[in-house]
């Protein structure tokens, strides 16, 4: 009895595979049209054809597939799909709801780019009519369609890489053209992608892109994972773009509570000058009036404890000292019989000497500068240019409350 070779059945269907992906490549792009096919099976196919004799070859983003003519129900055209869909837009309105159910609509008929011109609408609208942090309804549909849209931003190969090249892969894709729905989409995938924190961290303090840190710390805030938001936070201060610290402190503001502002404040005593403004300056941006009292005690101490720190300061020796001459012994000297006392003088010296790191008088005016800024931006009220007599400032902003009155005696 014959056994059949595997390799001998399989090798015909893989050359089939392999001629049809050949072709496709091969054939110009106006030879590739753009069908919708509807199986007898109740599958629709739709990407970009080729007729092969009796068969045809569609292209879509799971691989070519390879249909016999006699199992196609039905057939449209790229010009087809596209009056059906045009007359779909003019009935469907202009609301959120609509693009969204729209920009499925063109999925559905592989229209790629109308369904991102409609997801860029989309988010425009609900970007200017939504109010709080609540997510609603029609939302939470667009982000759900939005994490459905992997294959059409990843390649196959891509889609099946480890995860630390498939969140690099997401990441590079934000770039100044990049446009509000394929951002919302790219963002939505490393939100739901599980496991990426420890990559997305990476790629927040590595990365040399801004766009790329923005991304990487929207999708950690939107996570949830313990110590996201403490992260976010701490990019306020460390990160070195001015425009990427003003965008953590977007991010957090938000989920920004009473412990977050006890946990921030710790930097203006920061033994580093730009550590405590940039402190400040988060602060200020991130609105919490818990943050006013802090701002207010640390005002007068703006000088101190910045000698500790390597900021590039300049370092002195100073010393201040006495010399005294005094006699400490004498030695005798005999000369044609006569005793003669020489005396040893040697000197005595008192005083202090200093070591010091001198912190510039400019680097002070510039921290007492970003804590009154962050004050003025908290309370819209200017405490002067005096730390000394911010405490002062607000007792008189806020006056002590009366005590509620029981009745009379």
């Amino acid at each position: 009895m014959a056994f059949l070779n595997p390799a001998k059945v399989l090798r015909p269907l893989n050359l089939l595979q392999l001629s049809a992906a050949a072709l496709l490549l091969a054939l110009p792009a106006s030879a590739q049209e753009l069908m919708e096919l509807r199986l007898k099976d109740g599958r629709v196919l739709v990407g970009k054809v080729v007729k092969k004799g009796d068969t045809r070859v569609v292209r879509t983003h799971e691989g070519n597939v390879t249909v016999a003519e006699s199992d196609i129900v039905t057939s449209r055209k790229h010009s087809e799909l596209m009056s059906a869909f045009k007359n779909l837009a003019k009935k469907s309105g202009s609301s959120t709801f609509a693009h969204v159910n729209l920009a499925k609509a063109a999925r559905d008929y592989g229209l790629e780019q109308q369904m991102w011109q409609q997801l860029d609408q989309a988010i425009t609208k609900l970007d200017t009519t939504k109010t709080g942090n609540e997510v609603g309804a029609v939302e939470r549909r667009l982000r759900d369609f939005l994490a459905q849209l992997e294959p059409e931003l990843l390649d196959r190969k891509l889609r099946q890489a480890p995860l630390q090249k498939r969140v690099l892969a997401m990441l590079r894709q934000f770039h100044a053209s990049t446009k509000a729905g394929k951002a919302a989409a790219l963002q939505e995938l490393l939100v739901r992608e599980p496991g990426a924190d420890q990559y997305l961290r990476q790629q927040a303090r590595r990365s040399t892109n801004d766009r790329q840190r923005i991304a990487s710390l929207e999708a950690l805030q939107r996570r949830r994972v313990t110590g996201n938001e403490r992260f976010v936070l701490r990019t306020t201060v460390l990160d070195r773009s001015k425009k990427v610290r003003q965008a953590a402190v977007s991010i957090g503001k938000p989920t920004i509570k009473s412990q977050d502002i006890i946990y921030m404040a710790a930097g203006l005593a920061h033994s580093n000058p730009k550590v405590r403004t940039r402190t400040a300056e988060a602060l200020g941006g991130l609105g919490h009036r818990d943050a006013i009292n802090l701002l207010v005690k640390a005002g007068p101490h703006a000088a101190s404890g910045l000698a500790l720190a390597d900021g590039g300061q300049t370092r002195a020796h100073v010393a201040f000292l006495k010399q005294t001459s005094y006699i400490r012994d004498f030695d005798v000297e005999v000369a044609q019989a006569a005793f003669i006392a020489d005396p040893k003088v040697d000197v005595l010296m008192s005083g202090t000497v200093l070591d010091v790191t001198v912190a510039g008088v400019s680097q002070i005016r510039t921290i007492v500068k970003s804590y009154r800024g962050a004050l003025k931006q908290l309370t819209n009220n200017d405490p002067g240019s005096d730390p000394r007599r911010w405490a002062e400032w607000l007792d008189k902003l806020v006056p002590p409350s009366k005590p509620v009155e029981t009745g009379k005696r």
